[in-house]
């Protein structure tokens, strides 16, 4: 009666209520997505833009289309045009005939003045102006550092310490040092003291008790060495009239940790005045300028040494006949021709990036961004199936993390033991994936019989089996007398890598026939599966049309796998999400669990062993767990270190909350995972 009369209500509901209902269960990934990146907005507005609204604005764009194209590897960037490089312009303008030689010097010195600070480098320039040119840049250079320690001892100090310093500098260091040690601890000094310091320094004669002890007490501070290199400066500061305690000394000593000293320091100097000269006040914008300029000149797009000219006249020729496409990071994208579309590749022959035409502006594909995410989200994937498929049967499997690691552990041993090693890899790869799977679910059995049993909750049981795991394959890897899975011959605690039998192949080394092969055996599978359904009418499009969709998406996995990363892993998590929904939807397994899930009383009524299914789902939720491990192993770190997951397992159960335990709404959530990890990392 109650289910009639929530079916009435639903049928009652506005229509746009009831496509609600049967569309925002999937998008819910999405709109959780969306909710926290817009939540996070005016966050970076105020931290970034620090009260500039319009800064702060363009930092958000700027993070946002930075996921995007980590995500995606799509982007949309601004054409180069000469109105681009008005800052280059302004300053050759400034600067007479700027020619190409100069491009470099300018944007090493903008780059130091940026870094060093435009006031700090004004003032630079003021003190060398004060200084004049009486002294060489080498005399200021090995003087600025000894001012720090001339101010805080003294110059008058030094100065009466000079005596002193020279005698005790016709002695071995280490008999310095030891001397001014042992004085330095007294508060007096006998007789015999005294007479054994002016036995080795004469002049210690000269010195009341008192004013000795103290000099000796600055000699073990300060070391004999440095104290001799401060006097020596000590004719020049005097010739200078410099006060050691004062700016132009302060920025003495700034430039000469410069690497070229005050001789940087003038061409830095110099180099700002030009810039301001100009009217330029956006230093990062002219470096991003000038090295655009140095990259069409290296191209060859530019050929006149008179960098004004080139740009006036050049440039815009350039930009008709080349694809020519700013890049953050002071990059460009440059490819010949004026084709609306096309493909850049690399010099190894990969694809580089993909690009089309849009007015002003260009959208941009990079492969490898894309692949990278997809590698990235696989282990997510399937780890994000097994805490869903535990939370369908109403257990929380936070114990994901150590079935991760047990299976991970027990794959990589079968991937590089001798016991092993020859095996064609028909056999050796599968057997590797099998073992992973069995460690994941030997670990998840153990929370699964306890709670069966005795009503141990599987919280706790999982969140201690954790650490368990985790330090026991960290002991197994560090421990090395004798050596147990650690290799003897790594530099860091890890394992031997996994022989190439026991690696995940990658989609690069297909042929495109086995793509084509892929898509006639989906559209005969179809074609058989009507026939078996006696469907009356034969419906070949939609056959033919997956099979093509299957031998295309090959071809461009195969096609963006342009690092050597993207492995057949993925097949292996699309068949892990379909027998995930399968199981749970088609079998009376599935529908067991999920019935003990949401009533054990119910299910225990109806004849259904709710200890075996509890078990059971523990078995199949960490065997998922352990494949998600063995799959990130055998597919892309080849070795395990300790701590190698970094909490995986635990970000899986984020992932999947959010797809809400539906295996089939899972890949979105494990996408996003990719990127919190990365994040993370």
């Amino acid at each position: 009666m109650a289910e009639q009369q929530s079916a009435a209500s639903d049928s009652a509901a506005p229509a746009f209520v009831r496509a609600w209902q049967r569309i925002s269960p999937p998008l819910l990934p999405i709109f959780a997505v969306l909710t926290a990146l817009i939540i996070t907005v005016p966050f970076m507005v105020v931290t970034g833009g620090r009260g500039n609204l319009a800064r702060g604005l363009e930092i958000v764009g700027t993070a946002y289309s930075a996921l995007v194209e980590g995500a995606t590897g799509l982007v949309i960037n601004d054409m180069l045009t000469p109105d681009n490089l008005t800052l280059v312009q302004r300053l050759a303008a400034a600067s007479g005939d700027l020619v190409q030689r100069d491009l470099r010097r300018f944007a090493t010195s903008v780059d130091t003045v940026n870094t060093t600070g435009v006031a700090r480098v004004r003032s630079f320039g003021e003190t060398l102006a004060a200084l004049g040119d009486e002294v060489d840049d080498e005399q200021l250079t090995a003087l600025g550092p000894r001012l720090p320690d001339i101010a805080s001892i003294g110059s008058d100090t030094l100065a009466a310490m000079q005596p002193l310093i020279a005698d005790l500098g016709e002695l071995e260091r280490s008999e310095v040092r030891a001397l001014a040690e042992s004085y330095a601890r007294l508060d007096s000094l006998s007789a015999d003291d005294r007479a054994a310091l002016e036995a080795v320094a004469p002049s210690a004669a000269n010195y009341d008790d008192e004013t000795l002890l103290e000099y000796l007490t600055i000699i073990d501070a300060e070391g004999i060495v440095s104290l001799e290199r401060s006097i020596e400066q000590l004719p020049l500061l005097e010739a200078l009239g410099l006060d050691p305690a004062s700016q132009v000394a302060a920025d003495l000593a700034a430039m000469a940790e410069l690497r070229g000293g005050v001789a940087d320091a003038r061409q830095l100097a110099s180099t700002l005045a030009q810039v301001e000269a100009a009217g330029i006040t956006d230093l990062p914008a002219l470096s991003q300028q000038i090295s655009m300029v140095r990259e069409l000149y290296s191209r060859g797009l530019l050929t006149n040494e008179v960098v004004t000219e080139a740009i006036e006249n050049e440039l815009p020729e350039a930009a008709a006949n080349n694809l020519l496409v700013r890049r953050p990071g002071n990059r460009l994208v440059i490819a010949p021709g004026g084709s609306l579309a096309g493909v850049l590749y690399t010099e190894a022959g990969t694809p580089e990036a993909a690009y089309l035409r849009l007015g002003r502006s260009t959208l941009l594909f990079f492969p490898a961004n894309l692949e990278s995410m997809i590698v990235r989200s696989i282990p997510f994937v399937i780890a994000g199936l097994a805490v869903a498929l535990g939370f369908k049967a109403g257990l929380f499997n936070i114990g994901a993390e150590g079935q991760l690691y047990i299976g991970a552990t027990l794959a990589v041993w079968v991937g590089f033991s001798p016991l092993f090693v020859g095996l064609p890899i028909f056999i050796h790869l599968p057997l590797v994936l099998l073992v992973g799977i069995f460690g994941g679910s030997l670990w998840g059995a153990i929370p699964g019989v306890l709670k069966a049993f005795t009503g141990a909750h599987e919280v706790i049981v999982t969140i201690m089996l954790n650490f368990v795991a985790i330090r026991l394959v960290d002991w197994l890897i560090k421990w090395t007398n004798p050596y147990i899975l650690g290799d003897p011959n790594a530099s860091v605690p890890r394992t031997p890598y996994m022989v190439e039998s026991a690696r995940i192949p990658t989609f690069d080394v297909l042929p495109p026939l086995i793509f084509v092969l892929l898509g006639i055996g989906t559209a005969l599978i179809d074609i058989y599966t009507q026939r078996r359904n006696s469907v009356q009418r034969l419906n070949l499009l939609r056959p033919i049309l997956n099979g093509l969709l299957v031998t295309l998406a090959g071809l461009f996995l195969s096609w963006i796998t342009v690092t050597g990363s993207l492995h057949l892993g993925l097949l292996i998590m699309i068949v892990a999400v379909w027998f995930t929904q399968w199981l749970l939807n088609r079998t009376i397994y599935g529908f067991e669990l999920r019935t003990v899930g949401a009533n054990p009383d119910a299910a225990r009524y109806a004849g259904m062993s709710v200890r075996r299914n509890i078990i059971l789902a523990m078995v199949l939720s960490g065997g998922l767990a352990g494949l998600a491990g063995v799959v990130e192993l055998s597919g892309k770190a080849f070795s395990l270190q300790p701590e190698f997951f970094a909490g995986l397992g635990f970000d899986a159960i984020a992932v999947a909350l959010l797809a809400r335990t539906n295996p089939a709404n899972l890949s979105l959530p494990g996408f996003r995972g990719d990127r919190w990890w990365h994040a993370r990392g």
